[in-house]
């Protein structure tokens, strides 16, 4: 099914798509509608919701899925900035003592 279709779907019960992807719209209408958001998460294929409405679209999604693997983050420029050398603290100046005569 097209996205276009499942926003007029998602609009005609009661659910305002706004910018939402064919995923979550999907898992929007399958909560809405009492049934678990489960479009796209069959591991290996396995579905075991035979009467699900979302059927022919959701293992093909998952066929085409990449591999759930975490992303990488995001690289840290180096900082070639030059920090000023700390200051030395100065040595504490030393009290003169009278001398008593």
């Amino acid at each position: 099914m097209k996205t276009e279709e499942i926003r007029t779907l998602a609009r005609a019960i009661g659910i305002k798509p706004g910018k939402l992807n064919k995923t979550q719209l999907i898992h929007t209408i399958q909560r809405q509608e009492g049934n678990f958001d489960c479009f796209g998460s069959a591991v290996n294929g396995n579905c075991d919701q035979q009467a699900c409405g979302w059927r022919e679209d959701c293992l093909p999604a998952i066929a085409t899925k990449p591999a759930t693997a975490k992303k990488a983050a995001p690289k840290k420029k180096p900082n070639t900035e030059k920090k000023p050398a700390p200051k030395k603290k100065a040595a504490p100046k030393k009290k003169a003592v009278a001398k008593k005569s």
